[in-house]
């Protein structure tokens, strides 16, 4: 996974309001997929949450992608290390 990054862009960090106000603006840029990037909103350790929350970024629309999609996202970027 790539390192956080303090350059989140504000449409996405506009789509995970909700998320920020009750989290903090926490996330890891992903990549790129289908043509867009991807940013990952990271849930503090200590939080009991379900599905990841993954934002698409492409041609200035933000998508928010949760569930099985969002897994499958994740695993196509994030390269396995033997963990």
């Amino acid at each position: 996974m790539n390192k956080e990054t303090l350059n989140i862009p504000q449409s996405v960090l506009d789509a995970a309001s909700e998320l920020i106000a009750i989290y903090g603006a926490h996330f890891y840029h992903l990549g790129h997929y289908e043509g867009k990037e991807v940013y990952l909103y990271k849930f503090p350790e200590d939080s009991s949450t379900g599905f990841p929350f993954v934002y698409l970024l492409g041609d200035n629309k933000v998508t928010e992608v949760s569930g099985g999609i969002a897994l499958d996202i994740i695993d196509l970027l994030i390269k396995d290390d033997g963990e």
